[in-house]
């Protein structure tokens, strides 16, 4: 009853959850070179699945630390779902565009330490977020563009074909308009939105993954 109000945000968090178990139990069941995609998809996965605690320290499952922990919790991973998309995406980058992502990592650090270093300070977790989602939208800017132009797509992504272009192009679209619609007064979209955003950017990815778990060959020292 407590969580009926809530009922696709669990699901999708859920969902989210075994999306990073799975990631990460392929990466490490194979072994093969290229498996960094999964890894970090397993990680934005998980990122996309905090909803789930304060559902579940709604009905009182979760432990007392983690329920003391949470606020701080929460935070962190708030600041931290820029970074780790970066990193994902450097996965599939090459180029020029790898080195702007790469630029992009080392600001969404410093932009992390500083939110969470002000909540810790004053208890507000809000007085960097605009400096978040500016980073968010100058990324999802960027890879929108790259990835609905073939040829930049060609140039700067590596892509067994068309389609996963397509998954990170709507993905884009829709998270750069979610990030932009509070600050320049727009109408914010449906909230299933972003769960389904995220869920075509974890297919897009995962047809990546398994495109190059086909192909590379084992790797010699582990995980690479």
């Amino acid at each position: 009853m407590m969580l009926r109000g809530r009922a696709s945000e669990v699901v999708f968090a859920t969902l989210f959850l075994l999306v990073a178990l799975g990631a990460w139990g392929i990466a490490l069941m194979r072994r093969r070179s290229g498996v960094g995609v999964l890894i970090w998809l397993g990680a934005l996965s998980a990122i996309e699945a905090r909803p789930l605690l304060p559902s579940l320290n709604d009905v009182g499952l979760l432990p007392h630390w983690l329920h003391v922990a949470l606020p701080c919790l929460g935070t962190v991973l708030a600041y931290l779902v820029v970074v780790v998309a970066v990193l994902a995406f450097l996965q599939l980058s090459q180029g020029k565009l790898r080195l702007l992502l790469q630029g992009m990592t080392l600001v969404g650090l410093a932009v992390a330490l500083a939110g969470v270093g002000f909540f810790v300070f004053t208890g507000s977790s809000n007085e960097v977020m605009p400096y978040n989602h500016l980073l968010a939208a100058c990324l999802l800017a960027v890879l929108a563009t790259v990835a609905a132009v073939p040829k930049l797509s060609l140039k700067f992504l590596v892509l067994p074909n068309r389609a996963p272009a397509v998954g990170i192009f709507l993905f884009a679209i829709e998270a750069l308009y979610g990030n932009l619609s509070l600050p320049l007064g727009y109408p914010s979209p449906p909230k299933i939105l972003d769960p389904l955003g995220f869920t075509v950017l974890f297919l897009s990815f995962g047809y990546v993954a398994a495109q190059r778990l086909k192909t590379s060959p084992p790797a010699a020292h582990g995980i690479s």
